[in-house]
């Protein structure tokens, strides 16, 4: 990072103003998100205003390696943020360089939107996910048998039970996105690890006895870890 920045923020701010958010250009089994390609769309105004940037790989050991994504001014000053990435598959199953590309593509992303400063929607006002429809309840009990000549009585009309706020499930490939990321954090970056934990639990309200990656399975938990990955300290 450049010693002294006037430029660089003056740049971002007057950028900023203008725009605040990705959009989401891919949709998956369970909605939509920004891709790689939407938040590059996303972030090439910025060069109207002197800015560009760079995404570098670096080894750092033989199970992990760093991208940095570095934003410029035309003044020459700069900022970097630093996104450790695992370059081995646990257990060596599957297409290794496939999950690293995948993982790599993911970090890209949410790098980019970071140091820009671009959220990974533009609709503010994105309503909540419906909830399910009501379950209708059991039926009374049967009626006691009546009497001879004595008018049948009718059951009670069973009464609708409120709608449960069901939140939909994550995408699969964005959850082991995710949860490759967690593992860099934790050997790279365990104090980045520490907090994501931390924050976690005390937002979901998860107990000690209960395993992150057990319970890291609704939409809303995904969309936690993103804006977590996109908030962490630049370099």
């Amino acid at each position: 990072m450049t010693d002294t920045l006037t430029k660089l923020p003056a740049a971002l701010a007057k950028f900023q103003a203008e725009h605040h958010a990705a959009g989401r250009d891919g949709k998956g089994n369970y909605g939509t998100y920004t891709t790689l390609a939407g938040a590059l769309a996303a972030v090439q105004p910025a060069c109207a205003y002197g800015l560009c940037h760079t995404q570098t790989i670096q080894p750092i050991s033989d199970d992990l390696m760093v991208l940095r994504t570095t934003l410029m001014h035309e003044s020459g000053e700069s900022i970097s943020s630093e996104l450790p990435l695992p370059i081995r598959q646990e257990g060596g199953r599957g297409n290794a360089m496939q999950a690293l590309g995948s993982a790599l593509t993911y970090a890209r992303r949410y790098g980019l939107l970071g140091i820009y400063g671009l959220a990974g929607d533009d609709d503010d006002g994105e309503a909540a996910p419906a909830p399910a429809p009501a379950k209708k309840a059991a039926p009374a009990p049967a009626a006691a048998k009546p009497q001879p000549k004595a008018p049948t009585p009718k059951a009670a009309t069973p009464k609708p039970s409120p709608a449960a706020d069901v939140q939909p499930p994550m995408d699969d490939a964005e959850r082991q996105e995710i949860l490759q990321v967690l593992k860099s954090l934790m050997t790279g970056n365990r104090s980045a690890f520490d907090a994501f934990v931390t924050e976690y639990r005390a937002t979901f309200n998860v107990p000690e006895t209960v395993k992150l990656s057990d319970h890291l399975q609704e939409r809303q938990h995904g969309d936690f870890a993103q804006q977590f990955f996109a908030s962490l300290p630049q370099a």
